[in-house]
C-alpha cells in the first residue's frame, strides 16, 4: 500500500518515539490563537500567516518538492515565535518580527530554505533563492535569519509532522482492516490533504501533530462511503489511540471540528491569496489608517 508499512513493530517503536520527541518539544498551549492575538492591532494576523503559506505552497509546487516541506517550514516559524528563545538575538528578532510584516516574511523565507535543505533531496544555494525571491531579500538576509532561527530553536529542527505520524498511524491500522485498496488511497490522499489546510490556519499551530494526524484521520474516515468499513476503521483507531500518549479526546474532537470549518472556508478565499498576479505584492493586515504592503516573492 502506497507509503504505507506493514512492519508493526517497527512502526510502534517510530510511533512512539515521534510522540516522545513530540511532547519535548511541543509548543502548543491553551490559547487558540497561539502567539498570534488579533485582539492586539499591532500584531501581524492569522491571514498575513495563511497567505504566506500559500506563498510557500506555491513556490514547493513551482520547485517540485514536498508540499510536506512547508509543513516543516511552519513548525519551525511557529516554534520560533511561539516558545520563549535561550538567545537575545532570538528574542529580539521574534518580538520584531510580530509587528514587523516585512521581517515576519524574511523569517517564512529562512524557515522553508532551512527546510528544503533538510527535506528534499536537491537543494538550492541562498543566492538562487534570493533569485526565485525576485530579491527582496539577499542571500545574506536569508542567512542570517536562518542562523538566528536556528539558535532561537536550539538547532531543533527535525520536529516530527502531522502526515508522517498519520502515516505511522494508518500503518498499525493496515494488517488488522480488511478494506479495498481505493479506500485506504483514498484515507492516505484525504488525510494528506487535511493536514495541508491544517497547515495554513494558525489553530493548528497551538495543537501537537499527532492531534491534528488523528483529527484528519477521523475526518477522512467519517467521509468513506461504505458504513461498515467506517465502523471498522474506527474501532480499530480507538483501540490504538488507547496505546499512546495522545492528547485527550475532547481535545482531538475540537481539531476534527475546527479541521471541517477549513475545509469549508479553503474555497472562499481564493482572492485573497498572497500572490497577487498584476501587482505581485504581499499584502498584510490593516493595523493603521493605511494598508502596508510588502513586495512579494514569487517563482
Amino acid at each position: 500500500m502506497r507509503n504505507l508499512s506493514r512492519n508493526t513493530e517497527a512502526v510502534a517503536d517510530s510511533l512512539a518515539a515521534m510522540i516522545k520527541r513530540e511532547l519535548t518539544t511541543s509548543h502548543s498551549c491553551s490559547c487558540h490563537e497561539g502567539y498570534l492575538n488579533s485582539s492586539d492591532p499591532n500584531l501581524i494576523t492569522a491571514d498575513d500567516r495563511m497567505k504566506l503559506v500559500d506563498w510557500c505552497y506555491d513556490i514547493v509546487e513551482h520547485c517540485r518538492y514536498s508540499r510536506e516541506t512547508v509543513a516543516s517550514a511552519m513548525e519551525m516559524v511557529d516554534r520560533f515565535l511561539g516558545m520563549p528563545s535561550n538567545s537575545v538575538d532570538a528574542a529580539r528578532v521574534s518580538d520584531e518580527a510580530l509587528i514587523d510584516p516585512s521581517k515576519f516574511q524574511l523569517l517564512t523565507v529562512a524557515a522553508l530554505y532551512t527546510s528544503i535543505k533538510i527535506n528534499e533531496k536537491v537543494a538550492i544555494s541562498s543566492d538562487q533563492f534570493a533569485e526565485m525571491c525576485r530579491h527582496v531579500y539577499t542571500a545574506e538576509e536569508i542567512e542570517d535569519m536562518e542562523r538566528t532561527m536556528l539558535r532561537g530553536l536550539s538547532w531543533r529542527c527535525h520536529v516530527p509532522t502531522a502526515h508522517q505520524v498519520g502515516l505511522s498511524i494508518l500503518s498499525l491500522l493496515l494488517p488488522s482492516v480488511n478494506i479495498s485498496e481505493v479506500t485506504w488511497e483514498f484515507l492516505v490522499d484525504e488525510m494528506k490533504y487535511l493536514i495541508e489546510l491544517a497547515v495554513r490556519d494558525n489553530y493548528f499551530s497551538t495543537q501537537r501533530a499527532s492531534t491534528v494526524a488523528l483529527a484528519a484521520i477521523l475526518n477522512a474516515i467519517s467521509d468513506t462511503r461504505s458504513t461498515e468499513e467506517r465502523k471498522v476503521l474506527g474501532a480499530f483507531l480507538r483501540v490504538t489511540m488507547e496505546c499512546f500518549d495522545f492528547d485527550h479526546p475532547n481535545q482531538i474532537a475540537a481539531a476534527r471540528s475546527k479541521l471541517q470549518s477549513s475545509e469549508t472556508l479553503k474555497f472562499d478565499v481564493e482572492d485573497e491569496r498572497s500572490l497577487d498576479d498584476s501587482m505581485k505584492t504581499f499584502k498584510v493586515s490593516n493595523r493603521s489608517s493605511a494598508r502596508e504592503i510588502v513586495r512579494v516573492i514569487s517563482g
